[in-house]
């Protein structure tokens, strides 16, 4: 009789659990970090690589053009998703392996976006502009397109 109430009582627990847990990924909602571009952009496809190479600052070609990153801060869980998730790095080491290229090489770090309007402007803008941000954010915007998926909880 005792093992009876021990087995409802583990499955209370796993099932409140359950629930709460559940409930609070429903609430977050699925989110979805995306690479994006001007509409006007060439840009169709870019390798992991070539992302982690363009927010360092290093050069990436594509259709004959030079691109450039910006990066995105607009929310903080989504620059922690591109510390992570795109360059792998602390904000710390990430910021010093971005000054160490500018001192040795004279490259330009990729600007800092505060805004998620200022982003799609520039985006909008710019043929050879590269950024991350929200799928929600950009979804049903015509002046940017999606390059690809980044990051998906």
């Amino acid at each position: 009789m005792e093992r009876r109430a021990a087995v409802r009582y583990a499955w209370l627990i796993r099932a409140t659990l359950t629930a709460v847990l559940g409930g609070a990924a429903f609430a977050q909602g699925h989110d979805t970090v995306v690479l994006v571009v001007g509409a006007k952009s060439d840009v169709t496809a870019l390798s992991s690589v070539e992302v982690r190479k363009l927010f360092m600052g290093l050069t990436v070609m594509s259709g004959g053009r030079a691109l450039h990153a910006l990066r995105n801060d607009s929310d903080p869980r989504l620059d922690q998703i591109f510390l992570q998730n795109i360059v792998s790095m602390s904000d710390v080491t990430y910021e010093r392996q971005v000054l160490g290229l500018a001192l040795r090489q004279g490259r330009e770090p990729p600007p800092t976006v505060h805004s998620e309007k200022a982003l799609l402007r520039v985006l909008a803008y710019d043929p050879a502009a590269v950024s991350f941000a929200w799928s929600a954010d950009v979804a049903g915007n015509a002046d940017v397109k999606v390059i690809r998926v980044l990051w998906h909880e």
